[in-house]
């Protein structure tokens, strides 16, 4: 049986042979050793620590193959004696085989075999389930000791607490005893204001003057406080805004722009000022920057034109373009370079000279733009008359177009803005300017009709003279949709408009 099952084996070699033979390979080279894997021959599956030849000739496989066979036979023997056992297939990776070749190298450890993957797997759990109950002994260790360390606190502070005077007065009299001595002797040491020997009578009465003083004045019957609303919101400061307001128009009083304020100029008229203010409307709308930072602008060249004298020619777009720089760093969120304000001027000016304008501005000026604009109390104005939009955009347009006016720059922005919206409402409205000038317009401006009147009639002839105007920058900024185009509604060339106008002074 052996014999012939030996043959069969080798007939299917041979087989395997002429498959190679056919495929055009002339010598076969079987696998070759490698480490931890076995190799099929003839006789089966074969160790690796046994080293065979494996460069055979297609013509001497026979003899290979019986070469095998003989030394397979040799080693069954001392197989059986050596080796009672069966090795696993933990060790090897493979199925456990009867036949076992014995090799030179020592049997695999199970942590160097492909089963240590999984031993290390249960040693590190194990590890994990000892550091979690390690860690749970540890808090309840902690939550132990913490609340032992609150009892002993409560205990403490029960023999601590001081007994009532109900209880026991006279363990509370000797309590306290000790306690009063030491303040005095420490307190004797001191000055003791001169306010603790007043009696109580006028303590209260100081206090109370302090009260009002400090209290707002109450508004009389007929004023209706436009700040009630307000109260439960904190960005409007209702407690705050009449003050502020009183504070901004002593400051408009503190930086008066004074009547005629370029008779110090030898060089710069007045309508080189208007000049210079309508081409800074169309930056400030090139720049899309907001309102505030163009009627800071115009504070700021104005009050520095009064204060120096003699400025040339060839300096006033300086000091107009240095004036919109700074007033941008004031009121922008992102504010233009100073390298935008040099190409608006055609590289006419340097990023130098503009830097050092404006440190020769800054110094004239006391380092000080605190000076109020129109646009703060026009906001203010229009709460207070209940305006809409629209009255709003079109007081803004009135103010806008005054302040290109030499003739109208030495009035307050208090006085602007107040003459602005009252003119806004009468347009707007069917009202004479006696109604729509209501006592709580006059309250929160400080200003009677008698003395804006005058200038509502300015602001009215301004406005007719618009299209026979050089300077056209504002009507056409206020013909934009955003801001409802109010320069081309109709009651800007109405009766009531032109009556005003022809009475102005």
């Amino acid at each position: 049986m052996e014999v012939q099952v030996r043959r069969h084996r080798t007939v299917q070699i041979q087989d395997q042979e002429n498959v190679y033979v056919s495929k055009g390979k002339i010598n076969l080279l079987l696998p070759s050793k490698r480490q931890g894997l076995t190799v099929r021959g003839a006789l089966g599956e074969l160790n690796t620590n046994v080293q065979a030849p494996r460069d055979i000739n297609i013509g001497k496989v026979a003899v290979a193959t019986a070469e095998f066979e003989k030394k397979a036979t040799v080693t069954r023997g001392v197989l059986k004696s050596n080796y009672s056992h069966v090795q696993s297939k933990v060790d090897t990776g493979l199925p456990a085989k009867n036949i076992i070749q014995p090799s030179s190298r020592p049997p695999l450890r199970r942590e160097e075999s492909t089963g240590s993957l999984a031993a290390r797997a249960v040693v590190r759990t194990r590890a994990a389930l000892k550091d979690t109950t390690n860690r749970q002994n540890d808090l309840k260790e902690a939550v132990n000791s913490i609340l032992q360390s609150r009892k002993c606190n409560i205990e403490v502070k029960k023999s601590s607490k001081l007994p009532t005077l109900k209880e026991n007065p006279k363990e509370a009299k000797n309590v306290l005893k000790p306690i009063l001595k030491e303040s005095t002797e420490s307190l004797g040491k001191l000055k003791l204001a001169e306010n603790s020997e007043k009696p109580d009578a006028v303590k209260k009465e100081e206090i109370s003057n302090n009260d009002t003083s400090l209290s707002t004045p109450h508004l009389p019957e007929d004023i209706e406080d436009i700040d009630a609303s307000d109260k439960n919101s904190p960005l409007l400061m209702s407690i705050y805004i009449k003050d502020i307001y009183n504070y901004l128009t002593e400051l408009e009083k503190k930086y008066p722009i004074e009547h005629d304020h370029l008779k110090k100029q030898s060089v710069i008229t007045g309508k080189m000022r208007a000049t210079l203010i309508d081409w800074l409307v169309e930056v400030q709308r090139q720049f899309s920057l907001v309102l505030e930072t163009f009627h800071l602008t115009v504070g700021i060249i104005d009050r520095y034109l009064q204060a120096v004298p003699n400025v040339q020619r060839n300096q006033l777009q300086l000091i107009g373009v240095t004036a919109m720089f700074i007033a941008s760093k004031y009121e922008e969120i992102y504010a233009p370079d100073v390298g935008d304000f040099v190409y608006v001027t055609d590289n006419a000016y340097s990023r130098s000279e503009v830097f050092q304008c404006e440190r020769e501005m800054m110094s004239k000026l006391g380092f000080c733009l605190a000076r109020p604009i129109p646009l703060s109390f026009l906001r203010r104005f229009v709460k207070a008359a209940h305006g809409t939009s629209k009255n709003h955009h079109l007081a803004k347009y009135f103010v806008d177009l005054s302040l290109i006016e030499y003739s109208m720059a030495h009035y307050r922005p208090s006085e602007l803005a107040a003459a602005a919206i009252c003119l806004s409402l009468y347009l707007l409205s069917s009202k004479t300017l006696s109604e729509v000038w209501t006592p709580t317009l006059s309250y929160y401006s400080g200003y009677s009709l008698e003395h804006i009147d005058p200038i509502i009639r300015k602001l009215a002839k301004i406005v007719i003279n618009v299209d026979n105007s050089k300077f056209k920058a504002v009507y056409k900024k206020y013909l934009d949709a955003t801001l409802a185009k109010v320069s081309s509604l109709p009651q800007l060339k109405g009766e009531a408009i032109h009556e005003l106008a022809k009475i102005s002074s």
